[in-house]
């Protein structure tokens, strides 16, 4: 089955997290409720942006394909949307109680924040003006302020690790038609997770473990060292065509259907260049070892140091990652 995800919804004003707090005491008193448009029209206008209301709500099953609308705070019954049990803890918080179970309820179900972490976590998506800028009272702009991989929306996560707790077995496939500027709206919860200290000034993630565990966050330069573990020879060399195959299935939870040579060529490429990943040696190898780096058949095997800091940059050919 596939899933698709609704274009990112969160409270408008960065800094008052309480407004989703406010919204939800209110519709408590009103449930079941309409889909997000009608509710506003019914509820919360002039409450809160309208743009606000879907991610507050979770899967829309029809019409088909399912669509993820939010981070499910409302579920939907057979009368209408109903709060779901687990947001009383939500609603009874006090101010300062409810930033962390926001907070701590997002991580865990919120597609969207899930993928800016695993993102975050890879150096793919980064601030080029440094984390603090989320403190600014401007929205935060794609590219400018928040700089994504042009192709970060096509080849999505694995359904379990990027939907958490809203995950549903028979999901093989999540998809979306967001625009990569929509993703400005994560301005609010990334600023929640900074003013946690979850979210560091210097980018760094300092999640509670049991979150980060959910977000089965591995870095790319960890992945990397335990693929070629275990693909080594005994003189340590690895087949390249081969461990950069591994290595897109293990941090896009996919496989490539198409060529990725010249993606890999350029992840790699950088590496040797800014000295992640240091070269010991190249081999020629055998035809069963694929293709070699930047198609050369005297490179097919290497062997190779990957030091912590080797991640995956912003600057790969949309149209290669995309066939692939």
């Amino acid at each position: 089955m596939k899933w698709f995800l609704h274009t990112p919804s969160f409270w408008p004003e960065q800094r008052d997290p309480w407004a989703w707090q406010r919204v939800l005491r209110l519709l408590a008193k009103h449930t079941p409720l309409p889909a997000p448009w009608p509710c506003w029209e019914e509820h919360l206008k002039g409450l809160i942006s309208r743009r606000a209301v879907p991610g507050l709500y979770g899967l829309k099953e029809a019409p088909t394909p399912p669509t993820l609308l939010g981070a499910g705070f409302l579920v939907a019954t057979s009368e209408g949307w109903v709060l779901e049990d687990a947001t009383q803890a939500l609603l009874e918080a006090d101010r300062e109680g409810f930033q962390e179970e926001l907070a701590d309820w997002l991580v865990r179900r919120s597609a969207w924040l899930r993928l800016a972490l695993r993102g975050i976590a890879a150096g793919s998506w980064s601030f080029p003006m440094g984390f603090e800028m989320l403190r600014s009272y401007r929205h935060l702009r794609i590219e400018t302020d928040l700089r994504i991989p042009k192709n970060a929306l096509d080849v999505l996560p694995s359904p379990n690790v990027l939907l958490g707790e809203l995950a549903a077995e028979d999901v093989q496939v999540i998809e979306t038609k967001a625009s990569l500027t929509s993703l400005s709206a994560l301005h609010s919860p990334l600023y929640l997770l900074h003013s946690l200290g979850w979210l560091t000034k210097e980018g760094r993630l300092s999640l509670p473990d049991r979150l980060a565990e959910t977000l089965s966050i591995e870095s790319p330069a960890s992945i990397l060292r335990r693929i070629t573990k275990e693909a080594a020879d005994r003189a340590g060399f690895v087949a390249f065509h081969q461990v950069l195959h591994r290595f897109w299935s293990a941090w896009h939870g996919s496989k490539p259907n198409g060529t990725i040579g010249s993606w890999g060529d350029r992840i790699f490429q950088q590496a040797f260049d800014s000295g992640s990943i240091e070269v010991e040696a190249w081999l020629p190898g055998q035809p069963r070892h694929g293709r070699g780096f930047l198609g050369d058949r005297e490179r097919k095997l290497v062997r190779w140091i990957i030091h912590d800091d080797f991640t995956l940059t912003q600057t790969n050919d949309p149209e290669t990652e995309r066939r692939s």
